[in-house]
């Protein structure tokens, strides 16, 4: 039961800062965007690490760590990409397929599912199509970028799943902090690369900033549930940050889902609370 609970706060802390990340980006651009939120979490981080005075665990525990961080930068760059120059409704629940990685490295690993869970990647799945298609309206909604987007950050987050069950089976802090370290240098080199010159406005910061306490909040979060229940279900409801995403754009953002958006949201749910009773 405290593994589904802190999944499930996980879920709700990713889907406030994913709404807020990809708010913010349709007006400051999406590298500073990443920069400044991230660096507050990384902030963070250190200074709990310092705080609990514990050693690091095994290189090979913070090499998987890395890996987490490296997919949760695609899985946000991605994720905030997308729901700025394309639809909320629909890049947020192609980006719900992320659990189905770490469940398919489990096929690979021998753990065959039962009917049920079975039953529930085919509901998510299918879900997730019917959730994916929104007529063209003419008036600049872009679907196929949207999906495509949705699937990268999909990809990423999948990999962050994975990888943040390993890594923190050593020493979930010094996991965290690693797979922070990784997506700060990461981001930190991009703007370099690119040039790119950080733009914010003060009044911008305090929004940034609870976006990167919403992130170690949820990270850590997940990192436990995966420890203490089985990591498929941990990922699936963590994966409802998607749902929250769709309803906070519904209420601020007067988004309107199509009914078979609609439908599709109704059999992913489904699926997933299927795969929750795994």
């Amino acid at each position: 039961m405290l593994a589904i609970a802190l999944a499930l706060g996980a879920g709700l802390g990713w889907g406030a800062s994913d709404f807020l990340g990809g708010l913010k980006s349709r007006s400051r651009p999406v590298p500073s965007v990443l920069l400044i939120s991230q660096a507050t979490a990384l902030v963070l981080l250190t200074i709990t690490t310092a705080v609990r005075g514990v050693g690091p665990p095994d290189p090979a525990f913070l090499v998987q760590a890395a890996v987490a961080g490296l997919g949760e930068t695609v899985g946000i760059a991605a994720l905030y990409r997308g729901l700025a120059v394309g639809t909320m409704s629909i890049v947020a629940p192609v980006a719900a397929a992320a659990p189905l990685i770490p469940l398919l490295a489990g096929l690979v690993a021998g753990q065959v599912p039962g009917p049920l869970q079975f039953a529930g990647l085919v509901l998510t799945a299918l879900g997730l199509v019917i959730a994916s298609r929104r007529p063209a309206t003419g008036t600049g909604d872009r679907p196929l970028t949207s999906i495509l987007y949705g699937l990268l950050a999909a990809l990423g987050f999948g990999t962050f799943f994975l990888s943040m069950h390993h890594a923190g089976q050593a020493d979930t802090g010094w996991a965290l902090l690693t797979a922070r370290l990784t997506t700060v240098i990461v981001i930190a080199s991009a703007v370099v690369l690119t040039r790119h010159h950080v733009t914010v406005r003060r009044s911008d910061l305090p929004v940034l900033a609870s976006i990167g306490v919403l992130i170690v909040a949820a990270d850590a979060q997940y990192a436990v549930a995966s420890m203490l229940g089985p990591v498929s279900v941990a990922a699936v409801l963590g994966s409802l940050h998607t749902v929250v995403t769709i309803v906070l754009a519904r209420i601020v953002l007067k988004e309107r889902l199509t009914r078979p958006q609609m439908i599709g949201m109704g059999v992913v749910l489904a699926g997933v609370l299927a795969l929750s009773l795994t």
